[in-house]
């Protein structure tokens, strides 16, 4: 595994920004969550904000924000790439570029390129989201994906290819869903990887 050098502060704001919008879409509620992991979506957005510069009085508002939106008392955490969003559901935690690594409970089970770097990382409560660059094309990390996941015991409900550089698939195991999404930018794939478990 290798990592990305680390970037100025602007583009690392402006890389942070951009990863919010993409977590944001890639996690939208679906039948199964409930208005915990709902509500947590009003969060992420502000967070990785935050996570990519420092708290200037815009970025103050933004977070007073996030507390209106969600309606719940938010408290932000700030070290370098990473955010810490504490409030009455759980903890939100969130880092991006060189602060950003698989959590300790990544599950051993979940499909992962041979060779990838780590963009970032969201925890909350059941919930995690990935986002990864990895080397190959979009079509054979599909096909790797789904070769291997099914061979870890999940059974595959969707696989999608939208485009031959943009494709998807979901997998269901137990009470854990698994989407993985793949889509070629700038000569590498961006991986994302959205693990949920059900309560």
């Amino acid at each position: 595994m290798r990592h990305s050098p680390p970037a100025a502060p602007v583009a690392r704001g402006r890389r942070a920004r951009a990863i919010a919008f993409t977590v944001v879409r890639r996690i939208r509620p679906r039948h199964h969550q409930g208005p915990r992991v709902r509500s947590f979506l009003f969060l992420v957005a502000g967070a990785l904000c935050l996570a990519g510069c420092g708290k200037s009085p815009s970025e103050r508002l933004a977070e007073a924000a996030v507390s209106a939106a969600s309606g719940h008392k938010v408290e932000v955490d700030k070290d370098g790439g990473q955010v810490t969003i504490k409030s009455d559901q759980g903890d939100l935690k969130i880092a991006s570029g060189e602060s950003a690594a698989l959590p300790a409970s990544f599950p051993k089970d979940v499909y992962l390129p041979a060779e990838y770097s780590i963009d970032s990382v969201m925890e909350m409560p059941n919930a995690q989201v990935v986002s990864l660059a990895a080397s190959g094309s979009a079509a054979t990390l599909f096909a790797d994906a789904s070769k291997q996941m099914q061979a870890q015991g999940w059974k595959q409900t969707m696989a999608m290819q939208q485009s031959g550089s943009a494709q998807m698939l979901a997998f269901e195991k137990d009470r854990r869903s698994a989407m993985l999404t793949f889509d070629e930018q700038d000569g590498a794939v961006k991986v994302g990887l959205q693990l949920t478990t059900r309560q």
